[in-house]
């Protein structure tokens, strides 16, 4: 399971009465010191992952901006700035104080919101805990490459415990917030495939604990769509979605050796489904190997798959297009290729970003997407 950065929203009603407007106003003031001037956009993030844009307001050269709105009910929102920065609000009414420097908007401070008080608590304690899990990542990885297997087998029983007390905490900051938007935020971070037991409890309570609010209803839909899949036999065509565990991949590298997906487990991994044939898939993998020359040293991987048949042209291509990630992997089935239906694979290029516990976090990234959200991610 895993943090993540994620999207929920939900859309404003218009059929407020003229008391509920006033009584359910919030003001956001905000100073971000050194920021350039820019369109500052206050966006309502959903259950079901709609987003929906409220206000916006330009900022003065000092850094400062005030967006003001109507809560039908409390909701979870971001301010959204240039170069896909963000700052979360759990926000329900009254007048709210935002305060950070640009080169640092991910270290802001917030009053006048309990909400969102409590909100940023939370990101930053997960921030604490991912940080954690990463250093000892790499401290496996050194142990690893150097053949210790008796340090590696303590590193990898201690990245186990980590991981363990993070799912603990994320679980029961979800269970505990009084605040529903906080805590609809932190299930969503969960792998639906392994904490599903947990799921589906915080889903039957949800209602009890905030009963008529449009939100918990989102939820439920949101969580019964995930349900659905996790109890499907079969993936349906492109039907690996984000939240999902990745299913396992085990293929022949060039030389022939065996790699699994399942060996990666602790980095963010992008699974590349591409093809020396396929004339969009290299005009995409100059984006794809700058992102990773960019990020590979920050606990970030590549596992490409080819749908080719020919193994000449398939090392080919990896020499040409200067891909020199050493995860390349094929069965030369082309679109019979068994990680291409496993993943409902219908068309090339296309990819999947894993985080450190194997859950999907983003699919289809392409251009200059990747790298964006792993400039988000892996700061």
């Amino acid at each position: 399971m895993k943090y993540k950065q994620l999207l929920f929203i939900f859309i404003v009603s218009s059929m407020l009465t003229a008391c509920s407007n006033s009584s359910r106003k919030f003001i956001i003031s905000g100073t971000i010191s050194n920021m350039p001037e820019q369109t500052v956009i206050l966006e309502q993030l959903n259950a079901n992952d709609i987003i929906t844009i409220v206000d916006s307001q330009r900022s003065t050269a000092k850094g400062t901006f005030e967006i003001s709105a109507t809560a039908p009910e409390p909701g979870l929102y971001r301010l959204h700035f240039k170069k896909n920065r963000f700052i979360l609000l759990s926000i329900d009414k009254g007048n709210i104080t935002v305060n950070s420097a640009w080169d640092s908007i991910e270290n802001y401070t917030v009053t006048g919101s309990p909400g969102s008080t409590s909100l940023r608590w939370f990101i930053f304690s997960i921030r604490d805990h991912l940080r954690d899990i990463n250093t000892l990542s790499i401290v496996q990885d050194t142990l690893r490459a150097q053949g210790k297997d008796s340090l590696l087998a303590v590193a990898a029983k201690d990245f186990d415990d980590l991981q363990f007390g993070f799912t603990q905490f994320v679980e029961n900051y979800a269970d505990s917030t009084r605040f529903e938007p906080n805590a609809i935020l932190a299930a969503r971070m969960l792998n639906a495939a392994s904490e599903g037991p947990f799921m589906e409890t915080f889903a039957q309570t949800l209602n009890k604990r905030f009963p008529g609010v449009k939100m918990t209803r989102d939820y439920a839909e949101y969580y019964n769509k995930i349900a659905t899949k996790l109890h499907s036999p079969i993936p349906e065509a492109g039907n690996v979605d984000v939240g999902q565990k990745a299913p396992e991949i085990t293929l022949n590298t060039p030389d022939g050796r065996t790699i699994n997906l399942s060996s990666f487990r602790g980095h963010y991994v992008l699974v590349d489904f591409w093809a020396s044939w396929c004339k969009p898939c290299r005009a995409e993998n100059p984006n794809v190997v700058r992102t990773y020359q960019k990020f590979k040293d920050k606990n970030f991987t590549i596992f490409s798959v080819s749908l080719d048949n020919k193994k000449e042209e398939w090392e080919q291509a990896i020499k040409d297009d200067k891909l020199d990630w050493p995860n390349h992997g094929s069965d030369l089935k082309g679109w019979n290729a068994d990680a291409a239906k496993a993943y409902g694979i219908q068309s090339i290029p296309f990819n999947f970003l894993l985080d450190p516990t194997g859950k999907v976090i983003a699919r289809d990234l392409r251009g200059d997407a990747l790298e964006a959200m792993l400039s988000g991610l892996l700061k």
